[in-house]
């Protein structure tokens, strides 16, 4: 596996017509690499990763809105009951293709929160930090977690999400960025003048899952990513309530969030009051002393 993956063709793999669709050669090139033995898609698609699976032999569980699983508001590994060596995802890139519309085309179901219905950047990286945490909860120690993103430009602003997704993950578990040449994209057959340049790649960014805490690499991420404190216990508390099935008594939740970041929480003699005031601010009291998410 190089740094450069450059696939002039998509493959048979998943199905062609299904718009944002990435070549299958990626999965292929993480899967002949790193030889997992069980390799987790948390957005499935059209099920490119499920034919590479099946042809190399590899254990493969694929998750995605049209099968009732949402990243944003289901934890993977209460799904998938058991860590995988390499977690794998293709996330929209925002809002520039409606996966809703997609799925809708293909007669899949449409429920749930779709990162192409963001309201606004902001929200789509929160959410998007809350997936990569999602995969990184269900990757074993020492596993991969891995996400294909591109760069994306909205009314002459240019965000480039995978330096935003880089930040927002321990910095220590990085291992590698690879750069995916695209193919047959429409801004290849249009000529450009001024500052404007096509986006003809995307980028793959993988990391090496090590032992540190949810919180202790999140908060110190804040400054970099320009959220605030409040921001990274809401990502914490969700986590802790999608491990709980989504609704939770207060002191399960309490229990939950020690599980995730104890090391934060030996520091800190006020951590129950924080969590109280997240759920207040963020979250719905479905009944006296229970939680769930909105």
């Amino acid at each position: 596996m190089n740094s450069i993956l450059n696939f002039p063709e998509r493959g048979n793999y998943g199905n062609a017509s299904y718009r944002g669709n990435c070549s299958g050669y990626v999965q292929k090139e993480l899967i002949e690499h790193f030889k997992p033995t069980l390799f987790i898609d948390v957005c499935e698609g059209s099920g490119t990763s499920a034919d590479v699976c099946k042809e190399l032999n590899v254990d493969y569980i694929g998750l995605d809105l049209h099968k009732g699983f949402d990243f944003t508001r289901n934890a993977v590994l209460n799904f998938t009951k058991k860590q995988a060596d390499l977690v794998f995802s293709h996330p929209p890139y925002h809002n520039m293709i409606d996966y809703k519309a997609e799925r809708l085309k293909h007669n899949l179901l449409t429920t749930g929160n779709d990162l192409s219905s963001c309201s606004s950047v902001e929200e789509f990286l929160e959410l998007s930090q809350l997936m990569l945490l999602n995969q990184r909860d269900a990757a074993r120690k020492n596993g991969i977690y891995t996400t294909l993103i591109g760069d994306y430009r909205k009314s002459g602003e240019f965000f480039s999400f995978q330096s935003d997704f880089i930040k927002m993950m321990p910095k220590d578990e990085l291992l590698s960025v690879a750069i995916k040449l695209q193919h047959n994209t429409m801004s290849s057959f249009k000529n450009y003048n001024g500052s404007f340049l096509p986006n003809n790649h995307e980028y793959l960014i993988i990391w090496k899952k090590k032992e540190a805490d949810v919180f202790s690499f999140i908060e110190t991420k804040i400054a970099e990513i320009k959220r605030t404190y409040n921001d990274s216990w809401k990502n914490i508390v969700k986590l802790a309530l999608m491990k709980l099935d989504n609704k939770a008594k207060l002191d399960d939740i309490y229990s939950m969030v020690m599980v995730l970041a104890p090391e934060k929480i030996k520091v800190n003699n006020h951590y129950q009051a924080k969590i109280r005031q997240v759920l207040q601010v963020n979250f719905t009291p479905v009944e006296r002393g229970v939680w769930a998410l909105n």
